[in-house]
């Protein structure tokens, strides 16, 4: 279990990080979301014994995080930290000796995985010369290529297409399943949505929400109306507690509302005869994440 407590960063007088707390159990996927500067990398940092927290305890299996407890984490950075002139075989055994790894392992576990993501071509190939979401796998490769325990994976999907995408969900699910302990960020809610059970949202270094992810969407008010049908949508517009009315398609309506006392002055509103779907949604880790933080993750 990763365990941290009262976390605070400062970097002279900006507080980057301001009192977080938050824990992720063996086998859980804990999700942290916050726009760009808000804190996200600075936690990372810290987990990983980069840089020393100001105060607060940072704990993995209820011990302090030290270079030694390092080797059992495995980390994904946004930003690449491949070596353009190395070729793949010769990156990961770079770090692969960093992680205290022979090059007998690093040669044994890194055909596993390339066979895995079928791109055994690439062993011999200079970074350089890899596309850019074929750098992202391998970065991915070398986060988990000494079998950690603890994984924290910054923004992974970026620059995959969809099948890629698909392939690294699935393993990440693997990994999980295997009792591995997790700490994910993604700008993209709906890979957030799949694989958290909790979630942290931060906004400038500060926690703005924190717990199971199901039980916060139950619990928010907030909620969306699906619609089909030819209905007067002037009339929902006026409806006290309607927020947005949104046209998807053609007689195809997303009603954003309040809360659900106005689920049923909307149906009121409705000709019977005209609606041929009425479905009521629990918000979208969007909705709740803008309402919060004030702004969509992308911006």
């Amino acid at each position: 279990m990763l365990e941290v407590k009262n976390l605070v960063k400062k970097f002279g007088s900006k507080v980057a990080v301001n009192n977080i707390s938050f824990k992720v159990e063996k086998g859980k996927i804990l999700g942290v979301l916050g726009r760009n500067g808000a804190g996200k990398s600075t936690i990372f940092r810290m987990i990983l014994n980069i840089i020393k927290q100001d105060s607060g305890i940072i704990n993995y299996m209820d011990k302090e995080i030290t270079d030694i407890t390092t080797d059992e984490i495995g980390y994904l950075p946004e930003e690449g930290s491949l070596i353009l002139q190395y070729s793949v075989y010769e990156q990961c055994v770079y770090y692969g000796a960093l992680k205290s790894m022979s090059e007998e392992e690093v040669r044994e576990n890194l055909i596993k995985w390339l066979e895995r993501f079928n791109i055994t071509q690439y062993l011999n190939m200079k970074i350089k010369d890899l596309s850019k979401g074929n750098r992202q796998k391998i970065q991915f490769i070398i986060a988990i290529l000494h079998n950690p325990n603890l994984i924290i994976l910054d923004e992974p999907f970026s620059g995959l297409d969809p099948i890629s995408v698909d392939e690294l969900k699935n393993v990440i699910i693997e990994l999980k399943k295997e009792g591995k302990t997790i700490v994910f960020s993604s700008h993209r809610m709906d890979h957030v949505e799949m694989l958290c059970e909790d979630i942290l949202i931060i906004d400038s270094g500060k926690e703005i929400m924190y717990g199971n992810l199901n039980e916060i969407k139950k619990s928010y008010q907030k909620q969306n109306i699906s619609i089909t049908g030819n209905i007067d949508i002037e009339k929902i517009k006026n409806i006290n507690g309607v927020i947005e009315v949104t046209n998807i398609l053609e007689n195809n309506y997303n009603i954003k509302i309040e809360n659900n006392n106005v689920v049923q002055d909307v149906l009121n509103e409705i000709d019977k005869k005209e609606l041929l779907r009425f479905s009521v949604l629990d918000a979208s880790l969007n909705d709740i994440f803008i309402d919060k933080v004030g702004k969509s993750y992308e911006e």
